[in-house]
């Protein structure tokens, strides 16, 4: 690792600890309200053109936290987090990832049309992209978690395996986060349950899984992270203060981000609500005063402001920086769906989208739609199944064996309501927003699906992990380890549910470990690699672009011709906009070309005949 690689992570370390002790925000979840603090930095020094100046100041921010950790360690004013199972463990799970990860290549389709191209044109030009930057089709998606992974990339290194570590890091700190809802630390199956739990939602992310940069799975993830923060802090500053930096980094990471971020938000305002009624309980009815209730109001509005003002902040960017862009939608923004769909243009910087559906279609469409969302073979359905299942048996095992009232079926009814309401948002973007040639064929569902039924899940999950904690009979920090059962048959009980979801967890690990694997050790044979050995990887200085004339020749008996995303992947990695691919089968349509001298290189993809 290079020096600044180094001061980097010394940079990382002081910012998590300044936010856990000057904000007095717990160590778990520290590291995910930094990193949206940082994302925010970034954000502002973006919109005003000093990108490069806000990061060198976030890095020096940083440096000075570690500094004031030092000085904390010398005077013995703190100390470094204590050995514990859970923290080994998840230690462990963490350096796997790490080392895993920065072996790992890109290899979806939308890698190369937006999310890892804007991170290559941060890292190349040191500013969001303008209206007339070409190289850049869908420059109006905002860039919340490209900014992080430029801010490490600008340091630590530019490959695409430094690009994933960078995005899963953001990742690992939301799963950190969830860990932060357990009070009782010495109850090791509320993590295995939860690390199980966590490990199962990974189900939900197998379309693109976590070696590319979409950030279908990380919206989900953020979003549960702030539903735990909101669960533990019980201080209405700090828990205004967390939340202000989660809701409005989540709100620019994409479009739909604002919905996950409302939902997260209406639970924090509730949580927010239910302290204050707690409070008030205690007291007298003479003691009750409209301060409380002012605080409360002044805390809500607070919160809506900094999740809505990044948003409109780059709306407005979108208005007037980008003046005359018109991009493919503007509320969703992906380009390429799960079963191969692609965006067919003509051209690149023009308008990528296209006519709505007309209104003959929209029968079809929502019929589609529904067909689409309850089908046997839909991963979201099936998941929906699983939840459905889980939570009867977890409540019925809670009234009738634990005598106990558990959160879990009103959690359920009200994850429904959340599920009903992100379906007909994306009914309506179907039908009002996306072209019509995407909307009929439902571009992209499964994996929109997947994201909203991966916070379903989270919800239920992090909802059965406090309830299974408030379920204990003995409280083990009062009566310690050796007394910490009812009975015998109790602890048995407790040593069979960790063994089981400490199983189920490792299980499910090792398999998306087994899968990256896999995917990595076939990247040669992907298109990636492929036109990575055939063309290079181009860094030019200053990102001045190739102004060479490429043509590229290979057969579209896949569809990676005519779906445009051969002539993606050849820009990236030639960084050149002049990139034509024709289908080698039908020369008629570049045979003249060639003769006449068109091209100043010709690329002739291997294995074609």
């Amino acid at each position: 690792m290079k020096m600044t690689g180094i001061l980097l992570a010394l940079s990382l370390w002081g910012s998590v600890f300044a936010v856990c002790r000057l904000g007095k925000i717990r160590f778990w979840f520290a590291p995910v309200v930094a990193i949206s603090g940082i994302g925010l930095f970034l954000f502002a020094g973006a919109l005003t053109g000093k990108l490069p100046l806000f990061a060198d100041l976030a890095l020096a921010a940083g440096l000075a936290g570690s500094g004031y950790f030092a000085g904390c360690l010398a005077r013995k004013k703190t100390a470094f987090p204590g050995w514990t199972l859970p923290g080994v463990c998840i230690g462990a799970l963490a350096g796997i990832f790490c080392l895993l990860t920065l072996s790992l290549k890109l290899t979806h389709y939308d890698n190369f049309s937006h999310w890892a191209l804007i991170v290559k044109y941060l890292l190349l030009v040191e500013e969001l992209p303008g209206a007339e930057s070409t190289m850049i089709p869908f420059r109006d998606y905002p860039p919340g978690v490209s900014l992080i992974i430029y801010y490490i990339c600008r340091y630590a290194g530019h490959s695409q395996g430094m690009m994933l570590l960078a995005q899963n890091g953001v990742l690992f700190a939301c799963f950190f986060a969830l860990a932060g809802i357990v009070e009782e630390k010495r109850r090791f199956l509320l993590y295995s349950l939860l690390g199980a739990g966590c490990a199962m939602l990974f189900y939900l992310n197998l379309t693109i899984r976590i070696n590319n940069l979409l950030v279908d799975f990380l919206l989900p993830l953020l979003a549960l992270a702030s539903m735990a923060y909101s669960c533990r802090e019980r201080e209405k500053f700090r828990l205004c203060l967390g939340q202000s930096l989660l809701l409005g980094f989540t709100g620019i990471v994409k479009g739909t981000g604002l919905f996950f971020a409302g939902v997260a938000g209406v639970y924090a305002c509730w949580r927010l609500v239910q302290k204050e009624r707690e409070k008030g309980a205690r007291k007298s009815a003479a003691s009750v005063s409209v301060a409380p209730i002012a605080a409360v109001l002044a805390a809500v509005l607070v919160m809506a402001a900094s999740l809505a003002a990044p948003f409109l902040l780059w709306q407005d960017h979108v208005r007037t920086d980008l003046a005359g862009f018109e991009g493919k939608f503007q509320i969703i923004g992906d380009v390429k769906g799960d079963e191969g769909e692609g965006i067919r243009e003509e051209g690149m910087g023009e308008s990528v989208g296209g006519e709505p559906a007309g209104e003959d279609l929209y029968g079809q469409i929502a019929g589609d739609l529904i067909q689409a969302a309850i089908h046997p073979a839909d991963r979201a359905f099936q998941a929906f199944v699983f939840c459905s299942v889980l939570t009867a048996g977890a409540f019925l095992y809670a009234r009738i064996w634990l005598k106990r009232k558990w959160k879990l079926l009103r959690v359920y009814f009200l994850g429904v309501l959340m599920l009903a309401a992100y379906y007909g948002g994306m009914l309506y973007l179907y039908l009002f927003t996306m072209p019509e040639e995407e909307a009929v064929r439902l571009a992209g569902f499964s994996r929109y699906a997947c994201s909203g039924m991966a916070l379903f899940a989270g919800m239920l999950l992090l909802c059965l992990v406090k309830d299974v904690e408030n379920s204990f009979a003995v409280d083990i920090d009062e009566r310690g380890a050796y007394r910490a059962y009812s009975s015998p048959g109790a602890k048995r009980r407790y040593q069979n549910a960790v063994l089981v979801t400490f199983l189920l967890g490792v299980n499910f690990f090792y398999s998306e470990c087994s899968g990256l694997e896999v995917i990595r050790d076939g990247y040669e044979e992907t298109l990636p690699g492929r036109v990575q050995a055939l063309a290079g990887d181009a860094w030019p200085a200053r990102g001045k672009e190739d102004p060479k004339r490429y043509l590229v020749l290979a057969s579209d008996a896949e569809g990676q011709v005519s779906s445009g995303e051969m002539r993606y992947v050849f820009r990236y990695f030639l960084w050149a906009e002049d990139v034509e691919v024709r289908d080698i089968r039908e020369p008629e349509a570049w045979e003249a070309e060639i003769r006449e001298g068109k091209y100043d290189r010709i690329f002739w993809m291997p294995g074609e005949p």
